[in-house]
């Protein structure tokens, strides 16, 4: 009982290398809901999306949060690094607490309305004032507003209480390829790049681009780039897969509607942690530039391309002037790439079951299309349309709600085929 009825939370997020004191609250009390715990199904109620599987992962939420908060209370702390971990953790398992005692708040007060509803429907018979009887109509009206938030917030916690990938939690490589469709194709995929670029800015996230290489036309052969923030990768993931684009060329004097095609990849950005690259696992080129791009092109050794020997992954860089700059591009794009794969082999049971319904997430799967002639786009993995084209392609509204679409129907699927 120690999380549930004395429990910790921290108002902001600490920095990541001091040790925060874990502040107390209540989550449940009060007559009628007095006591609601972990396991004793006070919060788990007929009907609710709270399934025992979810309640069991709830007491192991309720246990690890104090093990945690026990962690960084210890003489010496620990060191910088486990103090990270232990911080990033720590932020995960206190979501679980707000939602969790939102929950509880409602439900203590709803006992409470009823109590009350009780108490005048079997006390004051024909006696009941004036004041009695709008006591009971506010009651009665507040009891159903809060009757209502019980499924959303059970929802929230629900999600909440579902395994994590990790990876969510990180900043992303997105990489942006041009398909079938020649020179249309490469402007496709260097309007995708932008799109992308607005919306990492709209959510405040950093958006660096990494490396293109250009067509005569301007577009993009192919182009990746890095995006920063809290849970980029969990935001963007589904966006990985074949874009196919239907629209007039400018070059097109019969009018006709050319489809064209780009593929995406999200890569999730890793750590030195996550992945360990030794030195003599890598060969190192350096190499002049070529392409469009001044004076330094084909004048001094600024690109680099780096092969990871034992996967024969390659990653070559070449927009710096710098040497040094390049080189730590490439390791950026190398460490997503390989990482990438190593989850892969890791989550492939479980993106098999989802699969036919949210897709795999592989840059060869059909995803989306996107319609100019009738400013429309439509996500083929879960139906959704939106009339907005020009909103998304600006990084707008209507790709947020794409990607809402997305991440509900992986948790939903989730929900199906959870066991504790």
């Amino acid at each position: 009982r120690g999380w549930l009825g004395a429990t910790s939370r921290r108002e902001s997020e600490p920095p990541a290398l001091t040790r925060p004191a874990c502040r107390s609250f209540r989550t449940c009390s009060g007559s009628g809901a007095a006591g609601a715990g972990v396991g004793n199904g006070s919060a788990i109620r007929a009907g609710s999306m709270m399934t025992p599987a979810l309640e069991v992962r709830l007491d192991g939420v309720a246990k690890r949060h104090d093990e945690l908060c026990a962690l960084l209370t210890t003489n010496p702390p620990p060191p910088p690094v486990e103090m990270m971990r232990i911080n990033k953790e720590l932020a995960r398992a206190e979501k679980v607490v707000s939602a969790y005692a939102a929950l509880c708040h409602v439900r203590v007060e709803i006992a409470s309305l009823q109590e009350v509803l009780d108490s005048a429907s079997s006390g004051g018979g024909g006696n009941a004032s004036e004041d009695d009887d709008e006591l009971s109509a506010m009651a009665e009206e507040e009891l159903g507003v809060l009757s209502g938030q019980v499924p959303t917030l059970e929802q929230d916690l629900a999600h909440l209480l579902l395994p994590s990938d990790t990876a969510d939690e990180a900043g992303a490589i997105v990489e942006v390829r041009a398909g079938t469709g020649g020179d249309e194709a490469a402007l496709f995929a260097q309007e995708l790049l932008k799109m992308y670029e607005l919306f990492a800015r709209k959510q405040g996230w950093r958006f660096e681009l990494l490396s293109t290489s250009m067509t005569e036309n301007g577009g993009y052969k192919e182009a990746s780039a890095s995006v920063t923030g809290d849970e980029v990768y969990g935001v963007l993931k589904f966006e990985s897969g074949v874009h196919r684009v239907q629209r007039i060329p400018a070059t097109e004097t019969q009018g006709r509607v050319h489809t064209s095609t780009a593929s995406v990849a999200i890569l999730p950005q890793a750590e030195e942690v996550d992945v360990v690259i030794r030195d003599e696992d890598l060969r190192i080129d350096v190499m002049r530039a070529s392409g469009a791009g001044g004076q330094h092109v084909n004048c001094t050794n600024s690109a680099v391309r780096i092969t990871h020997i034992p996967s024969g992954v390659v990653v070559a860089i070449q927009d710096e002037r710098s040497q040094h700059k390049n080189k730590d591009k490439a390791l950026k794009v190398l460490r997503a790439r390989i990482y990438e794969a190593e989850r892969r082999k890791v989550h492939q049971t479980r993106a098999d079951q989802r699969k036919s319904l949210i897709g795999s997430g592989d840059r060869s799967e059909r995803v989306r299309t996107y319609n100019f002639k009738e400013g429309r786009v439509k996500d083929h993995r879960v139906g959704v349309q939106v009339n907005d084209l020009s909103g998304m392609m600006e990084g707008g509204d209507s790709l947020q709600e794409i990607i809402d679409a997305l991440q509900l129907e992986e948790k939903r699927q989730m929900l199906l085929e959870f066991q504790p």
